[in-house]
């Protein structure tokens, strides 16, 4: 397992097409399988091809993880079922490559919260997982940021 070289950039707001559930841990693989095939069929019957590779936004819960899972696609898509329309958010975000067994790919999230935390910023959102080669041992994580806010010290009044 390792993470290559963490960049910090802008990205621009990506049109996705998702599936969205609530699964528990060891549904998760099953999950983005089926995910990503129903948003395929229903891309090819649009007659439509991805605009980049799958992606998964989770966000852990008390008891599984809520998941958004799905493809980027341009402004012709139309959402159908249970495939809907959503945004990946623009603006600044730090990136980090993960290669290795998904199992450890939070060794790369703590390695982005360290990143943030040293460099002043925090993050601004969930963050989403990339698998530009279909999810075959190499994950691109992607932490929306943005910078610290310093709080101005309080100023104490004398009467």
């Amino acid at each position: 397992m390792t993470t290559g070289l963490i960049e910090l950039s802008d990205h621009p707001p990506q049109a996705v097409a998702v599936v969205y559930g609530h699964v528990k841990n060891s549904e998760y693989d099953d999950f983005l399988a089926a995910a990503f095939s129903d948003v395929r069929r229903l891309l090819a019957d649009q007659h439509l091809t991805p605009a980049g590779p799958p992606f998964a936004r989770y966000r852990a819960t008390r008891v599984g993880l809520d998941v958004n899972a799905g493809l980027p696609v341009d402004d012709r898509f139309r959402p159908s079922g249970r495939v809907t329309a959503e945004v990946l958010p623009g603006g600044p975000a730090v990136t980090a490559p993960h290669v290795g067994d998904h199992g450890t790919v939070g060794f790369t999230y703590a390695t982005l919260q360290e990143w943030l935390a040293g460099n002043n910023y925090q993050p601004a959102g969930d963050p989403w997982e990339t698998y530009p080669d279909g999810g075959a041992g190499r994950t691109l994580v992607t932490v929306p940021c943005r910078p610290r806010t310093a709080h101005p010290r309080p100023q104490h009044i004398r009467p």
